[in-house]
């Protein structure tokens, strides 16, 4: 009687043993192959020729100059770069980690500037300004604030991209409630096209300021920022997952009402049995003043965390996991505790590219808040119509910008920040152009506007819709620069007295 009962026992408990391996067998493989399938790296653009990390904008030039790592030596060098490129009729082009999309950094035929090396920093412990050289990454800058018990104020979600190329695009990130970088600007020294360089502020020379702020190196070459910043208080960390359509209503009653909330981003599910449904609401409020000893530590999930995000490429599975996963983990995560600057330094090497044939391509859509719901229809209409790889939706806060001329953010908006993982074939990109217009004309409906640092996709009448005060920009451009010295594809496709209609 026992030995049956037994038997009757071994065949349940033994069919859920190989139920719990199967079960998890898949995602483990699932993980395995992806980090197994990870690409080495991407090539580099041949010698002569200027891309950027979309790799999709190789452009011959005549030659690329890295300035000196000696800050004084940097600017006598750029000031005669200026004038001898003056006199041979040579455009320059400004670049710094070279993470916009559309040629923004490539002026065609023309000099390259390399602005990495000038990145001296110091910090006025009296007023909290730090004044950088604009070839400074935020990796950078971040753990040098560190020391002295300061953060940054404005930035990307991201510490890989320069300072100046910050500021020439405006960024904005997580920072609550708050405006674009440059409402963090106290001045800044620029190299102009006639070789004089001026400290531009809001009361000096006042419409330069507001010009080169957002003005994709246009005006001139940025050389030293004076930013504000911010203690590096110590925050805790805070997550909810809702339906997309009670986002704004749960980020009113949790964030809104919340004076100790100093940062909050959201993400979208991308899978596809309810594509965009659901939100993950993140934020993080003031826990003290006194800041986490020990400073940063590496990720050591870096690897584990890299294998999740491959597995998510262009298999739904592998978009489930991923969500899953985030929600476990960052459960977990909840009541934790971490600095300011523990939060802004992550860098972007868990997700980015390393394979030939694929590339990173971004997004981003500003919407006021009251046509955020109307705005997740729109793309739930759209992206199944194409073939494009949607990897990542991220949702940011950003009030109304007042500094710079070429602004996107007239009012309160939410940022919808859309990552592809897209083929590089001309029939990728004329696939990712036709879901680009209309993705713009769903937000130029409803009354929001898309950033500027991504391909050129748009056409010049969705430019001059989402940004009305386009023509005057590029007029006085050339009031400022009347030989075109400052030029790149961004200008030659929308603004140049000629332009190539993309």
């Amino acid at each position: 009687m026992g030995t049956a009962r037994r038997k009757r026992w071994k065949w349940p408990i033994l069919a859920t043993l190989i139920l719990i391996v199967a079960v998890a067998a898949q995602p483990a493989w699932k993980l395995w192959h992806a980090y197994r399938s990870d690409g080495t790296g991407v090539p580099l653009p041949k010698q002569g020729v200027a891309d950027d990390v979309s790799r999709l904008n190789a452009t011959p030039i005549d030659s690329l100059v890295r300035v000196s790592e000696d800050p004084e030596e940097a600017v006598a060098q750029l000031v005669s770069l200026v004038t001898l490129a003056a006199q041979r009729h040579l455009p320059i082009s400004i670049a710094g980690a070279r993470h916009s999309m559309g040629g923004h950094t490539i002026a065609r035929d023309g000099v390259q500037v390399d602005m990495l090396p000038y990145k001296q920093l110091s910090l006025d412990t009296a007023t909290h300004i730090l004044t950088v050289g604009s070839g400074a990454l935020w990796s950078e800058a971040i753990p040098y604030l560190d020391g002295y018990g300061r953060a940054v104020a404005v930035m990307q979600s991201d510490n890989a991209f320069s300072v100046g190329g910050s500021i020439s695009v405006n960024c904005h990130g997580w920072q609550h409630n708050k405006a674009p970088i440059a409402s963090t600007v106290e001045s800044f020294r620029l190299l102009k096209a006639d070789g004089t360089i001026v400290r531009c502020s809001r009361t000096e020379n006042a419409e330069l300021f507001s010009l080169v702020l957002g003005g994709y190196g246009l005006f001139g070459i940025i050389l030293d920022v004076d930013l504000r910043t911010v203690p590096n208080e110590r925050y805790t960390y805070h997550r909810v997952v809702v339906g997309s359509d009670n986002y704004v209503d749960m980020y009113t009653r949790l964030v809104d009402t919340d004076t100790n909330v100093r940062m909050v981003y959201g993400r979208l599910n991308v899978n596809a049995d309810d594509f965009l449904q659901r939100a993950m609401l993140n934020y993080f409020t003031f826990d003290s003043a006194a800041p986490i000893p020990g400073g940063f530590e590496a990720d050591g999930l870096a690897d584990l965390k890299r294998s999740i995000f491959l597995a998510s490429k262009d298999d739904d599975y592998g978009k489930r996991l991923r969500w899953n996963s985030e929600q476990a983990v960052t459960k977990t995560r909840i009541g934790t505790r971490i600095t300011r600057n523990q939060v802004m330094n992550e860098s972007p090497s868990i997700y980015m590219n390393r394979t030939a044939d694929h590339t990173d391509i971004l997004h981003e859509y500003f919407i006021p808040r009251r046509n955020f719901s109307r705005f997740i229809a729109a793309m739930q209409q759209h992206m199944p119509e194409h073939k494009q790889d949607l990897l990542n939706v991220t949702v940011r806060n950003v009030y109304r910008d007042t500094d710079s001329f070429l602004s996107y953010a007239h009012e309160e908006n939410f940022a919808f920040v859309l990552f592809f993982d897209q083929l590089i074939t001309p029939e990728a990109e004329a696939d990712m152009l036709a879901l680009t217009r209309k993705l713009i004309d769903a937000a130029l409906a409803l009354d929001g506007a898309y950033y500027l640092p991504y391909r050129l996709h748009a056409s010049p009448e969705q430019l001059r819709k989402a940004y009305p005060m386009a023509d005057a920009f590029f007029a006085r451009k050339r009031q400022y620069d009347p030989h075109e010295l400052f030029q790149n594809t961004f200008y030659r496709t929308y603004g140049a007295p000629s332009p190539l209609h993309p």
